[in-house]
C-alpha cells in the first residue's frame, strides 16, 4: 500500500483497528509462552482470530508479530526464526483479511538502548529491519508499532522500517496516567519526533483505558498536523477468581470512541482486554463519522527526549546557548581529548539554568576522533538535559554519529550553498528527520547584499525540499559580520532578515556575537544589535545566556514584539530572588570541598565519565572509603530517588545516577575495612514464570545495590520451585517478583504458596506494569514498590524491625 493511498483515504474516513491478540489468544486457550508461536504452530486458529475480527467490522486487523523481533524472540531461543515467523503471521492475516487490511504488528525489544542500557542502536536498528521486511514480504499494507515506552527505541524502529519498505507506518507510544512514558516523553514531543522519524499516523495504545486517553489525543490532535489513531485497553485489569478481568464494557469503549473522533482521532481501534465484540461496538459508533478537519500552524519545531521547542513568528523566542564549544576554551578542548563529559555536562546544565531553550554543540578539537567524541558527548548531554540540541559542525561523519546518538529531533548547524555542503548534509538531514540551518554562504562566499543572501537561502531551500525535508524544518541564518571593519554589514544583515520572514516566511536564527568582534564593551554592542534584530523578526540566537544583558535584552524585547504574552516570562524573571550559592557542610561543620560537592553532583547528574577520578580525589584529599559511601554517595542517591518521586528527573537520569554510583562503589568496595560496611539485607529478585520482561526488575536491582543490599539476581521466567531454592540457599530476608502480563501475574500467588510451604520467613514485595497495591494485599504479599525507590523504601521498612 502506498503511503499517499493511507493518506488520502484517512482524509474522509475513520477506520477501525482491531482489537487484542493476545486476549483473544488466551480465550482459545493458547495464552502461554512465546504468543507469535502460534502462527506456525496452530495456523488455523490465527485465521480464525483474523477472520472474527473481520466480521466485527475491523477496517484494520493485526498480524501476530509483536513480539516477533529477532531480539525479543531470543528469550525463547527463536531468534533465527524470526523471518519465517513474521512472514507466515502476515500471510495468514492476509489470507483472512478479506477487504480489509493487513497492518504488520511491531512492539519494543524489551530492551534498554545505550546508554540506558546495554543493547547499541545498530543491533535495535537491525532487528526492526529485518522484521519489517519480512512482514511487508508476507503481505502486510502497512506497519503498526505499538506500545512502545521508550522514545528513542520507537524512532529507531521507524528509521528501520522505513529504510526496508515503503508501506505507511502506524506508530503509538504508550503513557502513565501523568501522560508521560516512563522515560519521562510527553506527547507534543514524542508527536514531533515520531513524525520527524517517517511515521504517517502517530498514536497512543495500551496501558491506561480509554479516559486518560482523550487527553493525550488531544493533544496530538493540537500540536500536530499527521493523523491520529488510538488503542485503549479495556480499562486496567484486575483478578477476579483468578482470571484477569478488563471493567470498561464494549459499550463504553464506544462511547469513548465518539470522543475520540470527535477530538481528532482518525483511527480508532482497542487493545488489550479486548475482542472482536468491542470492535463491533466501536464501528457502530464512529463508522458515520468525519474526521475533524484539523489546523494546525507550520512552524520550526524540535525536541530532545522530553521537551519539545517550536520556532517560528510571534513564538517564543529561542535562545540557543554556544557555551559547547572548545574555541579558545583549554579546559572545555583537553577535557574532550581525554573524552570526559563532564565539563560539558556541566556547562549545559548552567545555560539552560540561565535561560537557554537550545544548546548548540561543537566539539571540534583538533586531533580527536569528533564522530566518536560527537557521539559520545550528545548521548551524555541527552542523559544530562531535557533541551533540544543544535549539532554544530562540518564534518559529515560527526554530524552523523550525533544524529545516531541523538533521541530528539535535533538541529543541525549549518549547510550552505556550495554543493559539496549541500551533499553532504541534506541527505542526513533527511534520513534521520532532522531539521536544518539554511546558512547565506555560496559558492563565492558570504553575498554582500540583502538580495544576494535570499537568492542563496531559495536555493538551498529548493535542493532540501527536493532531498524530501518539510520546508518547516529549516531556520535560515542571514549572517552576522563584525562591523569593526564595515558598519554597513550589520544593515544588510538586517534587511536580509526581514526579506526572510516577508518573502520566504521561514523563521531566522543569528550568531550574535560575530557583530562586535574587534570592539570595546562587546556585550553592549551585541545586546543592541540583538535588540534591533528582534525588532526585525529574528526568531532565535545563537548567544551566551550567561551575559545577563543579553538575557535582559531577550525578555525586553520579547515583550515588545509580543513574543512573551502578557509579559508573564519577564515578570517571572523578576520575581526569583536571587539565590547565592552556600557550601555544603560535613557533619563536623566544616566547609565541603569542591571535591567532595561534585562527587554528589556526579552521582545526581549521572557523570559517569568523570565519578571515578573524583572518587580517588577525596580519597586523596584525606576522606575515608566509609565516610565516601555514607556522607556523599547515598544521600545523592536519596537525593535521585525523590526527585524521580516529584517527576523532576525521569527514567533515564535515574538509570543514569544507578550506574554511576555502581562505579564509585568499584572504587570503594576494595578499601573497606572488614565490617565496616554492614548489608542491608539480601533480596531474590526475579520475573515469575512466563514473563520474559526484566527492564523494571533490572533498574529495580540496580538501586537496592546502591542502597547496601545483597542482590541475587535468578532472572527472567523463573518458576515457583526456581525462586523458593534460591530463597532457601541464599537466606534471602525478601524476595521481588516482578510480572509485565497479565497472564503471567497469576504465578506471583502460586509462589507464595510455595515459600510458606517451604518454611521461608522471607518477606514477599511484588511489582510490575499490571500489579498494583490492591492485587498485591489480595494475594497476601508483604509489600508493593511501582519503581526502584519505592522498592529501596518498601524493603528499608519491611526490615527495619529485624534483631
Amino acid at each position: 500500500m502506498k503511503r499517499t493511498t493511507l493518506e488520502k483515504r484517512l482524509e474522509s474516513e475513520i477506520l477501525i483497528l482491531d482489537g487484542a491478540m493476545g486476549t483473544m489468544l488466551q480465550q482459545y486457550g493458547a495464552g502461554q509462552g512465546c504468543l507469535e508461536l502460534v502462527s506456525l504452530e496452530n495456523p488455523s486458529l490465527m485465521k480464525e482470530i483474523h477472520r472474527e475480527y473481520v466480521a466485527g467490522g475491523a477496517d484494520i486487523i493485526t498480524t501476530n508479530t509483536f513480539g516477533a523481533s529477532r531480539i525479543k524472540l531470543a528469550s525463547y531461543g527463536l531468534q533465527d526464526r524470526a523471518v519465517v515467523i513474521n512472514r507466515t503471521a502476515a500471510g495468514l492475516a492476509k489470507e483472512s483479511a478479506g477487504s480489509a487490511l493487513v497492518a504488520g504488528s511491531i512492539g519494543p525489544t524489551g530492551k534498554l538502548v545505550t546508554p540506558l542500557g546495554d543493547i547499541g542502536a545498530a543491533d535495535v536498528y537491525e532487528a526492526f529491519r529485518e522484521q519489517a521486511a519480512a512482514l511487508c514480504d508476507g503481505g502486510a499494507d502497512l506497519l503498526l508499532m505499538e506500545t512502545f515506552g521508550d522514545l528513542k527505541e520507537l524512532k529507531i524502529a521507524i528509521m528501520a522500517a522505513r529504510h526496508a519498505t515503503g508501506l505507511p507506518i502506524l506508530a503509538a507510544m504508550t503513557y502513565e496516567e501523568t501522560f508521560l512514558s516512563f522515560t519521562g516523553t510527553g506527547p507534543e514531543t514524542a508527536a514531533v519526533v515520531i513524525a520527524a522519524a517517517g511515521a504517517d499516523v502517530i498514536g497512543v495504545n495500551c496501558s491506561t483505558g480509554p479516559a486518560p486517553m482523550l487527553e493525550i489525543v488531544g493533544r496530538y490532535a493540537v500540536h500536530s498536523s499527521k493523523p491520529v489513531f488510538v488503542e485503549p485497553n479495556a480499562g486496567l485489569p484486575s483478578i477476579e477468581d483468578d482470571e484477569d478481568t478488563y471493567r470498561v464494557t464494549p459499550d463504553e469503549m464506544a462511547a469513548f470512541s465518539e470522543t475520540f473522533v470527535q477530538l481528532g482521532a482518525n483511527i480508532v481501534g482497542s487493545c488489550c482486554g479486548s475482542t472482536p465484540e468491542y470492535t463491533r461496538a466501536i464501528r457502530n459508533a464512529v463508522k458515520g463519522m468525519k474526521p475533524v478537519v484539523r489546523h494546525v500552524d507550520p512552524c520550526l519545531r524540535l525536541a530532545g527526549r522530553t521537551v519539545s521547542v517550536s520556532i517560528g513568528s510571534g513564538l517564543p523566542f529561542a535562545v540557543i546557548g554556544e557555551r559547547i564549544n572548545p574555541t579558545n576554551r583549554d579546559d572545555l578542548a583537553e577535557s574532550l581529548r581525554e573524552k570526559q563529559a563532564g565539563i560539558v555536562i556541566r556547562e549545559a546544565e548552567s545555560q539552560v539554568e540561565q535561560g537557554a531553550s537550545l544548546l548548540d554543540v561543537n566539539v571540534g578539537v583538533p586531533g580527536i576522533d569528533e564522530p566518536e567524541v560527537m557521539g559520545m558527548v550528545v548521548e551524555a548531554l541527552e542523559s544530562s538535559i531535557s533541551v533540544p540540541l543544535v549539532i554544530d559542525s562540518t564534518n559529515r561523519k560527526a554530524i552523523e554519529a550525533a544524529l545516531g546518538a541523538c533521541t530528539g529531533k535535533p538541529l543541525i548547524n549549518s549547510v550552505h550553498g556550495s554543493e559539496e555542503s549541500l551533499d553532504a548534509v541534506l541527505p542526513l538531514a533527511a534520513r534521520y528527520g532532522a531539521a536544518v540551518l539554511c546558512l547565506a554562504v555560496g559558492e563565492k562566499g558570504i553575498p554582500v547584499s540583502a538580495a544576494e543572501r535570499l537568492a542563496v537561502l531559495e536555493k538551498i531551500i529548493a535542493r532540501a525540499e527536493a532531498a524530501g525535508i518539510p520546508r518547516e524544518d529549516l531556520i535560515c541564518d542571514c549572517l552576522t559580520l563584525t562591523v569593526s571593519a564595515e558598519q554597513k554589514r550589520a544593515e544588510e544583515t538586517l534587511k536580509a532578515t526581514r526579506l526572510v520572514r516577508e518573502e520566504l516566511g521561514l523563521p531566522t536564527v543569528l550568531g550574535v556575537s560575530n557583530i562586535s568582534f574587534g570592539l570595546p564593551e562587546r556585550s553592549l554592542i551585541n545586546a543592541t544589535f540583538l535588540s534591533m534584530a528582534m525588532g526585525s523578526g529574528l526568531d532565535a540566537a545563537i548567544v551566551n545566556p550567561a551575559d545577563r544583558r543579553i538575557m535582559e535584552t531577550v525578555r525586553a524585547a520579547s515583550v515588545l514584539t509580543v513574543r512573551d504574552r502578557d509579559s508573564i516570562a519577564f515578570v517571572r524573571s523578576h520575581q526569583k530572588k536571587k539565590k547565592k550559592t552556600i557550601p555544603g557542610k560535613d557533619r563536623a561543620g566544616r566547609k565541603e570541598s569542591d571535591s567532595r560537592a561534585r562527587v554528589r553532583e556526579a552521582v545526581i547528574s549521572g557523570n559517569r565519565t568523570d565519578i571515578e577520578g573524583l572518587i580517588r580525589r577525596v580519597l586523596d584529599e584525606g576522606m575515608k572509603p566509609v565516610d565516601i559511601n555514607s556522607e556523599l554517595l547515598i544521600p545523592a542517591i536519596q537525593e535521585v530517588g525523590r526527585q524521580y518521586d516529584a517527576k523532576v528527573i525521569f527514567l533515564p537520569q535515574m538509570i543514569l545516577a544507578a550506574e554511576t554510583m555502581q562505579r564509585a562503589f568499584t572504587v570503594l568496595e576494595p578499601l573497606f575495612q572488614s565490617g565496616e560496611v554492614s548489608g542491608a539485607g539480601t533480596v531474590v529478585l526475579c520475573t515469575v514464570k512466563g514473563d520474559v520482561h526484566d527492564i523494571g526488575k533490572n533498574i529495580v536491582g540496580l538501586f537496592l545495590k546502591n542502597n547496601g543490599f545483597s542482590v541475587i539476581d535468578i532472572g527472567k521466567d523463573a518458576d515457583a520451585g526456581t525462586i523458593v531454592d534460591a530463597a532457601l540457599r541464599h537466606r534471602a530476608d525478601v524476595i521481588g517478583l516482578s510480572a509485565l502480563m497479565t497472564t503471567t501475574m497469576t504465578e506471583m500467588p502460586e509462589v507464595i504458596r510455595k515459600l510458606k510451604e517451604a518454611g521461608s520467613s522471607a518477606k514477599v514485595v511484588v511489582g510490575g506494569a499490571v500489579v498494583t497495591r490492591a492485587y498485591a494485599a489480595k494475594i497476601g504479599a508483604d509489600g508493593y514498590a511501582k519503581d526502584g525507590p519505592a522498592a529501596v523504601s518498601m524493603i528499608q521498612e519491611l526490615l527495619s524491625g529485624r534483631g
